[in-house]
């Protein structure tokens, strides 16, 4: 038996193969658990070689891992088993290993697909998000616009619901004045015919047989006429103007009877229409009234048919025969009047709300300004200035100074003290002669926080805490118009005009005609840095004012108690003087029929044309024609006149929403523009220019003319600021929406624009 064992065993060593792995063993990789050598087997089809201690690593990132499992789990009894039992644990690990394998392999697939399960529940959420903030968007924009459309429909429905009414008002009034006039006609021609009549017998007609129908008609047209009208005023008015003593007081009507047909010799004064009559003007009580006629007392013109409407007002009218023809006249006339004086009514109510509104607004900013007075100590509160009496009478003066057209000016507002003023033979600086001993004189050298820079806007206005304290002083006062800087809003300017705003810088006055009127400082361009101000105010509220710039050159500027240039000299370092403008002169009437036909496309110039300098030479030349010179008040407030003047195109600025600043590079746009006329004015020192403001027409006349003026200031700082155009050979002015290129009550780009005019060859000192 035990050689057959031993048989056995050599013949299996003889017969036994060397392995595959055997020659490869060395290729395994190997690592140490502890002092225990482990070889990692790549697959299961690789054995563990004898008396190896084997772990399974498909991945050889596990090898480590597997490998001390393996040592944990055998011990180091079990690497020294024998062959059979060593090959069974290199396969238990190699499962094991296995199984590991299929277990991570496992774990990184379900971490794969939470992942994506993860991102796409976010990106879910991401988009779910996103669709909600864009319905949301989406409902508001659709809110809003509705919101829009609702207040534009109901602003429309109004605005269609108040025209209805005063279409309906109108429409009712010109029937009722229709229907009046014609039962008044009845009755006047009945009552005529009657008296006629019983006149032939005795051949003596009175005055006592008038339709008292038709004194009704009248009478109602002129208390429609006076609607608007402060009712106190107008009743103290006529009773300051109307009161005739006693012994001089005169019948309304004087009819001579056929036995006093001589003439009477009468002296021509001049007369209005009232309640169908004529009625004459006497300049004082001192008068008499010429026999037959009706007179009221009126000292200024401009009141005499009011006082006559008024005095009219109830009494009977002169009775006249017509006909068929001139009662259907007299009837449409009666309707155009009751019409006139409804839309009168309508204006004035519609002034006295604004008026209105801004006083309260005032009254509230004071309350403001007081509450912040008290709060800062920094708010410094100073006197108000007191307003010299002679300084308000000229003032007054110079407001009521008719504009029309047609108006002749022999002489020019009061500013006698101040033209006097201006001594010496135009050779010598005028600071180098003495001041006027009547004038109060002030020095100031102008800094940089005493001036508006092109790029800022204008401060609000101060507003009175307390009687006789202000916050501060307004422009208009800090240079001399103090007259001009204290009127209030609403107040009444020779019971016909009204102040309806009063922006510290600029005063808008309405007229007699329902026009607009701007009034400011006219030398404020010339405040700039660094100049020496010399002020010389007089106690008609004129001013004359010395501005002495660096180089020693020196600009007189004479102005009224308005603030508007009547006289500006400029004199150059050696004392040589150059006339700018001259309103000291008589102003004469417009001759319209010279007026030259001026084709707009002829007389505008394009600094963008190579040719600019010669098309500006042909177009003042023609602006000469008309072989009249006009004084700048004329220029300003005559289109006719104005149009005459070339014109330069003025590249589009933008301006923000009521705001009058422009931004530099807005400011930039004008550069061929500043260089163009610095051009004219270094070949002709005494060019002048109007640059001229427009707005559109949304917001109030009032409003847009002060808007429209400021804005034309702040072109023209940018043509002194950025391009050192001479800041006195420019006039600014500003025109509202009195002149829309678009015609549209909208808000249209076109029509918020700035216009210069080159006005030398019309200005009266060009005859010099």
């Amino acid at each position: 038996m035990r050689l057959l064992i031993n048989t056995s065993a050599i013949l299996s060593l003889v017969f036994y193969v060397v392995p595959p792995f055997a020659a490869q063993a060395k290729d395994l990789k190997t690592v140490m658990v502890g002092n225990q050598e482990v070889i990692c087997l790549p697959n299961k089809q690789t054995a563990c070689p004898d008396g190896a201690l084997c772990a399974m690593a498909i991945n050889p990132a596990n090898c480590q891992a597997n490998a001390e499992k393996v040592v944990a789990k055998e011990g180091k009894g079990k690497a020294e088993a024998k062959p059979g039992a060593k090959a069974e644990a290199a396969q238990t690990g190699a499962n094991q290993g296995a199984t590991d394998q299929a277990a991570a392999d496992k774990a990184a697939s379900d971490k794969a697909a939470s992942d994506k399960a993860l991102a796409e529940k976010l990106a879910a959420e991401q988009a779910k998000s996103e669709k909600i903030a864009a319905d949301k968007a989406a409902k508001e924009k659709a809110a809003k616009e509705q919101a829009a459309q609702e207040k534009l429909a109901a602003r429309k429905a109004a605005e269609k619901a108040a025209a209805d009414k005063v279409a309906a008002d109108k429409a009712a009034a010109d029937k009722a004045a229709a229907d009046k006039a014609a039962a008044d006609k009845a009755a006047a021609d009945k009552a005529a015919a009657d008296q006629t009549a019983s006149g032939s017998a005795s051949g003596t007609v009175t005055a006592g047989t008038v339709a008292a129908g038709a004194a009704t008609a009248g009478a109602a047209t002129a208390g429609a006429a006076a609607a608007g009208s402060d009712q106190a005023l107008a009743d103290k008015l006529a009773a300051d103007q109307n009161a005739v003593p006693p012994a001089q007081s005169k019948p309304l009507v004087q009819v001579q009877g056929a036995d006093q047909s001589a003439p009477t010799m009468k002296v021509e004064h001049p007369r209005v229409l009232a309640n169908g009559q004529q009625v004459v003007c006497l300049p004082d009580h001192a008068t008499p009234c010429p026999t037959g006629e009706i007179c009221v007392v009126a000292k200024k013109m401009n009141v005499c048919q009011t006082l006559a409407d008024r005095k009219m007002a109830g009494k009977p009218a002169k009775p006249a025969p017509v006909t068929g023809d001139q009662n259907a006249a007299d009837v449409k006339t009666a309707a155009e009047k009751a019409a006139a004086a409804q839309a009168a009514a309508d204006q004035a109510a519609m002034d006295k709300a604004n008026i209105e509104a801004a006083r309260k607004a005032q009254k509230e900013a004071a309350r403001a300004a007081a509450k912040a007075a008290a709060a800062d100590p920094s708010i410094k509160i100073v006197e108000a200035p007191v307003v010299p009496k002679k300084a308000e009478e000229s003032l007054q003066t110079v407001l009521d100074t008719p504009v029309s057209p047609d108006a002749t000016v022999q002489a020019p507002p009061p500013v006698a003290a101040a033209a006097a003023a201006q001594q010496g033979d135009g050779t010598v600086k005028p600071s180098d002669l003495p001041p006027p001993k009547d004038a109060q004189v002030t020095h100031e050298t102008v800094t940089q926080a005493d001036t508006r820079a092109s790029n800022q806007d204008f401060k609000p206005a101060p507003v009175e805490v307390a009687p006789g304290k202000k916050t501060g002083l307004s422009d208009l006062e800090k240079v001399g118009l103090v007259a001009l800087g204290a009127l209030a809003i609403g107040a009444i300017i020779n019971g016909n005009k009204q102040v309806v705003e009063n922006t510290g810088d600029r005063v808008v006055v309405r007229q007699d005609d329902g026009s607009y009127q701007v009034y400011k400082d006219d030398s404020s361009l010339m405040r700039q840095p660094g100049s020496d101000v010399t002020t010389q105010t007089f106690s008609d509220g004129s001013t004359r004012s010395i501005f002495t710039r660096p180089d020693g050159s020196q600009i007189v500027t004479i102005r009224d108690a308005s603030g508007r240039v009547l006289q500006r000299i400029a004199y150059d370092r050696n004392g040589r003087s150059t006339m700018l403008i001259d309103d000291l002169r008589p102003e004469h009437r417009v001759d319209f029929s010279r007026l030259p036909q001026v084709q707009p496309q002829n007389n505008r110039i394009s600094v963008d044309d190579t040719n600019a300098g010669l098309t500006a030479a042909l177009a003042t030349a023609n602006a000469d024609d008309p072989g009249q010179k006009f004084s700048l008040r004329q220029i300003r407030t005559i289109p006719q006149v104005r149009y005459l003047a070339p014109t330069i195109d003025v590249p589009n600025v933008n301006f923000d929403t009521g705001s009058a600043a422009i931004q530099p590079t807005e400011a930039q746009k004008l550069n061929k523009l500043g260089k163009f006329i610095t051009d004219l004015i270094a070949r002709n020192p005494g060019e002048v220019f109007l640059v001229e403001g427009y707005t559109d027409a949304v917001g109030s006349a009032a409003s847009n003319l002060a808007l429209s003026d400021r804005r034309a200031e702040s072109v023209a700082k940018v043509l002194t600021e950025y391009f050192q155009v001479p800041p006195e050979n420019l006039v600014v002015q500003g025109y509202g929406e009195s002149d829309l290129l678009v015609q549209s009550q909208g808000d249209e780009r076109a029509n918020r624009r700035v216009a210069v005019r080159i006005i030398t060859p019309l200005l009266q000192q060009a005859a010099n």
